[in-house]
């Protein structure tokens, strides 16, 4: 996974959060909590930036992994996990958005 950019980033984030408190860890991590609607679409922007080769493979199930069946499997990951995949919903929501403007 050496070369899973989203593993990658993760484990950056990880071992910065290690300098913040509990509280405000777990206070960020609580706002970035998902919605069904929310968890649909990126499950699904997911699965297209996949097949369009902008996630490989591995990173693709990597976020399902963290995703998991279920909104509340991703609001239970801890706050490097959320972090990273907002981002990531945020720059395939963007990208689906600038191909329909």
């Amino acid at each position: 996974m050496e070369n899973n950019k989203i593993a990658n980033a993760i484990a950056t984030l990880g071992a910065k959060c290690s300098t913040i408190s509990k509280d405000k860890l777990e206070d960020l991590r609580g706002k970035l909590d998902m919605a069904l609607d929310e968890y649909v679409c990126f499950q699904e922007l997911k699965s297209v930036a996949s097949i369009d080769g902008k996630l490989t493979l591995d990173e693709a199930q990597l976020v399902y992994s963290y995703l998991g069946n279920t909104p509340e499997h991703f609001n239970a990951q801890p706050v490097e996990v959320k972090v990273v995949l907002t981002q990531l919903f945020k720059e395939l929501l963007g990208a689906r958005i600038a191909r329909k403007i």
